[in-house]
Formats: C-alpha cells, sequence, structure tokens
C-alpha cells in the first residue's frame, strides 16, 4: 500500500492567507494539517506528496522538521490554478513517474478526520473503498460527490448533482487496488481534473466500490471561515503557544493559538489564530488570522485575515 497526499492547490479562497502557505501547511492546533494527516499513516506506509514548483520548497522543509523519512515529493511545474495537471492527471503523473504497482490511498491535503482509522481503507487489488459522511440535508449534499449504496456496497455515484438521491457524500479519503490504477490512468487523459468522476466509470465496469462510514468531526478546509471553525473544535487549550513567546498582561477569549516567536503585549484576543514572528501590542482582535511577521498596534479587528508582514501602528 501506497499513500498519495493531494496537496497541489493554490486555495484561492483564502487569499492572502494562501500567498505565503499552502493549505496543507495551514496551522491546527499547533502543527500543520499535513502533519495532522501524516500522524494517522501507519509508520510503515511510503507516502507520495503531490504539490506544485510555488510551494514544493515548502512541503521539503515541513516534512525535514515532521521527520519522517518515507515521503516523497512529487512536484507538477505549475505556479497558478490555471497550470495545474488537475487532480486525476497529477495522481497519473506519480503513478507513472513512481512506478507504482500496488494498492494505493488517496488523501485530500486540506481534510481532516479525526476518528478515520486508515486501515479501515485498505482494500484487495481489485476494489476500491471510501470514506463516506452524511450531511444534514439534500441542499447540503450538493457541494459534494453524493454516493447511493446499498449496505457497504457503492451502487451510484453523482458529482455535484443537482437533485442529489442520497446526503451520503464522499470525502477526501478513498483507496484504489493495483488493478483498477491502469483504469484511472487512461479515464484522466479525457477528464484530467474530474477526481470523482473515476467512480461511475469503476461502477461501469463492474468494479466493486465500498462505503465506509466515518463518524465524528469531519474538517474541509476551503474557506476562512471553515478554518477557524477547525480551530475552535481541534484546539483543546483555550490557548495554546509555540515556542518563544513574549506575552504580557493580555486577556483571552474562546481558542486562541500563538505561533513560535510571536509577541503579544496588552491585547485581548477571542478565537484568533497568530502565526510565527507576528507583533500585537493593545489590540483587541476577535475571529481573525493573523499572519507571520504582521506588526499591529492599537488596533480593533474582527473576522479578519490580516496579510503576512502587515505593519498597522495606530493610537488607541
Amino acid at each position: 500500500m501506497k499513500a498519495l497526499i493531494l496537496a497541489g492547490g493554490f486555495a484561492t479562497r483564502l487569499w492572502p492567507l494562501s500567498e505565503k502557505h499552502a493549505k496543507p501547511l495551514l496551522l491546527l492546533d499547533g502543527k500543520t494539517i499535513l502533519a495532522h494527516i501524516l500522524e494517522k499513516l501507519p509508520n510503515d506506509i511510503s507516502t507520495v506528496l503531490l504539490t506544485n514548483s510555488k510551494f514544493a520548497a515548502d512541503f521539503e522543509t515541513e516534512l525535514q522538521k515532521i521527520g519522517r523519512k518515507n515521503v516523497s515529493v512529487f512536484c507538477e511545474d505549475s505556479h497558478s490554478d490555471g497550470e495545474k495537471l488537475g487532480a486525476l492527471g497529477a495522481i497519473s503523473a506519480a503513478i507513472e513517474t513512481f512506478q507504482i504497482d500496488e494498492n494505493i490511498l488517496i488523501l485530500a491535503g486540506d481534510n481532516l478526520l479525526p476518528e478515520l482509522l486508515i486501515e479501515q481503507l485498505f482494500c484487495s487489488e481489485n476494489e476500491s473503498k471510501i470514506a463516506v459522511r452524511e450531511v444534514s440535508n439534500l441542499h447540503e449534499a450538493k457541494k459534494f460527490g453524493v454516493v447511493e449504496r446499498d449496505g457497504k456496497r457503492v451502487v451510484g455515484f453523482e458529482e455535484k448533482p443537482e437533485n442529489p438521491k442520497s446526503k451520503l457524500v464522499l470525502t477526501g479519503f478513498f483507496s484504489l487496488g493495483k488493478n483498477l490504477l491502469p483504469i484511472l490512468c487512461d479515464f484522466s487523459k479525457k477528464f484530467p481534473d474530474a477526481l470523482g468522476g473515476i467512480f461511475p466509470e469503476l461502477l461501469r465496469k463492474n468494479f466493486q466500490i465500498s462505503a465506509v462510514p466515518v463518524g465524528g468531526e469531519w474538517f474541509d478546509i476551503g474557506s476562512f471561515e471553515t478554518y477557524l471553525d477547525a480551530h475552535k473544535k481541534l484546539q483543546k487549550k483555550s490557548v495554546s503557544r509555540g515556542k518563544n513567546v513574549s506575552e504580557f498582561k493580555n486577556t483571552f477569549s474562546g481558542k486562541n493559538f500563538l505561533g513560535d516567536g510571536a509577541t503579544v503585549k496588552n491585547c485581548h484576543l477571542h478565537d484568533t489564530i497568530v502565526y510565527p514572528g507576528a507583533r500585537l501590542e493593545n489590540c483587541i482582535i476577535s475571529r481573525s488570522v493573523i499572519d507571520q511577521n504582521c506588526d499591529l498596534s492599537g488596533l480593533d479587528l474582527n473576522q479578519k485575515l490580516v496579510r503576512a508582514g502587515t505593519k498597522v501602528r495606530a493610537e488607541r
């Protein structure tokens, strides 16, 4: 079994945070989303991380920090959304480049399923298994790939349907047996970005797909709002601190994270993420993300995403 982590997106809905950070490198509860994902993978499973030219070096740096030895980086030559190979195209290219001839796990690099046991997705050479969740209503299901099943067996799949037939949806985690990989590679030549489209193709060819229901929380980090929601639910402490944080006369409410080397003085923070190296003084900040190396003084901010390196010093 080999794992492939999809980390090639540019996260346009998280701009300007995504100017400096790929989504899997965003911090949650003091570590990157990528670190959370790798912790769920057994140590003996080798992994290929699929990314782009813009963030490849950042991923290499993070992997050195994590210390996981059996992870390779596959970099597609793209610097923007318009240049991307597409999710299936990138998977197919990685299969060819690394000459993969074994069952594979596909893991979305911007999704977390804390209660998923990766072993539940281990499959045979001739089948696929997909981690599924039931959403609250059919209107919500329109945003996802919708799964129809008979017991554990998937009997239908439709990507973002106008009229969903169930509330059961595909998450960002699934597996494919080695004998299905040639089908994926052929399908990707015509539909390189249709990740969910591979499942109707497999059903059409009479391969078995099994649904693996997963309970608990599901964090799909696609926007500022979903990022902050994941932060509040995942972080256990009221205030979580990185290394060498400097603090003086602050008050906190909700869930707050202070990154390595941050300085926070005379501030009140509520449900806020402060990235490494930021400096805050005499500020009231609520439900915001302050990116790395910002220098802010005398500000009252609510639901703001502050660009890396921003310097604003105002009188209060």
